[in-house]
């Protein structure tokens, strides 16, 4: 009786030490280290659907007139509902946090048009809202993403001829957006959004134009000790008219990088070839960001630009790498890839989701 008294004494004794331990155990299993995370972004440019460079050329209303009627059969041809299913396949798939989108273009229109004495953009009617037919897409496939931060950029109107209504006016509204998985959108805040200052003009009919480029950011929060920047862009084109205005706008995003409180993941299209071949641009933001296709597939060019217009070309016409994913810190990446690089399909035309490539990737972000 007496050694059994004792044992039972002696395991309440060790049962009142786990007891007792339990709360530091507790507390030691809270204050592990944070654990690094993984984010994946994405970024899409959609192609505005058809050049408008003869429109701009234009010197008579005939002209203007013709070219714009041409610019709209185009656009029908290149089939952005199409297109839009295509691209939303692209980020089903990959199923980034993040999709940094440029040319997200905003077409309306208005019967009958008044752009010939009334030149200020008032089409409303809208014909094609590139967001609203990718988000629709993206919602039949159950992977819903929401758009938190957008900048406008050129809002320009031209005549076209409809055989049946006569005149009508057409309004080109280029925007870049930010979107997030919806299932991720309450880790998000802080949107904003601005112009670059460095611009510049062309004479057009209708009254000069000023192209203007504009970048938007988010701030993502993929745990409670972790916050990124996230910066999307879209620099104006290398041609020698607007060169010095893409490296100059090229500074002010890498002023605005170095502004920012918390450490940056820029995506965008920054239209300076990364083998620098043209412009500059890349070379000046290299200097200072990395490049995450250049950190894990050195030797691979990653060409994303550009296909053929109308899209109807099945043989890839890809010559330079201007869509690019840049980190304001050396982050390891664990996975980086170009989407749409394949026709989605081998008739009819269009074939290609978009005249670019879009390019992902896995960036681990060490815990803060």
């Amino acid at each position: 009786m007496t050694s059994a008294r004792a044992r039972r004494r002696a395991s309440l004794a060790v049962a009142s030490v786990l007891v007792a331990l339990l709360p530091s155990c507790t507390v030691a299993a809270v204050q592990e280290d944070p654990q690094d995370t993984e984010i994946t972004v994405m970024t899409r440019n959609l192609y505005v659907g058809t050049p408008v460079g003869d429109v701009f050329a234009a010197s008579t209303w005939p002209e203007l007139v013709e070219a714009g009627s041409r610019a709209w059969a185009t656009l029908l041809a290149s089939d952005f509902p199409t297109r839009a299913a295509a691209l939303a396949d692209e980020i089903a798939q990959a199923r980034p946090d993040v999709v940094g989108l440029q040319e997200v273009t905003l077409w309306r229109d208005q019967t009958p048009g008044d752009v010939m004495v009334r030149p200020a953009p008032d089409a409303t009617h809208v014909a094609f809202d590139f967001l609203a037919l990718l988000r629709e897409e993206l919602s039949a496939r159950d992977v819903p993403y929401t758009p938190v931060a957008a900048a406008t950029n050129a809002d320009v109107e031209f005549p076209r001829l409809d055989p049946a209504a006569g005149p009508v006016d057409l309004r080109l509204t280029d925007r870049d957006v930010l979107m997030v998985r919806t299932d991720l959108a309450d880790r998000f805040e802080n949107a904003e959004e601005g112009r670059y200052t460095a611009q510049f003009s062309e004479p057009f009919l209708v009254g000069p134009v000023t192209s203007t480029r504009s970048w938007s950011s988010i701030d993502y929060r993929p745990d409670r000790a972790t916050t990124v920047r996230i910066l999307n862009t879209h620099l104006e084109v290398g041609a020698a008219v607007t060169g010095t205005a893409q490296q100059q706008q090229g500074d002010e995003f890498l002023a605005i990088v170095a502004a920012s409180p918390h450490p940056v993941i820029a995506l965008g299209d920054f239209n300076s070839p990364a083998d620098g071949s043209s412009t500059p641009t890349y070379r000046n933001l290299t200097a200072v960001l990395h490049d995450a296709w250049g950190a894990e597939r050195p030797d691979d060019p990653g060409w994303t630009c550009c296909q053929a217009l109308p899209l109807a070309d099945p043989v890839g016409r890809e010559f330079t790498r201007i869509d690019l994913v840049l980190t304001s810190e050396d982050w390891s990446v664990t996975e980086v890839a170009r989407t749409g690089d394949q026709p989605f399909r081998p008739a009819p035309p269009p074939l290609w989701a978009s005249d670019h490539f879009g390019v992902t990737a896995r960036i681990v972000v060490p815990a803060q």
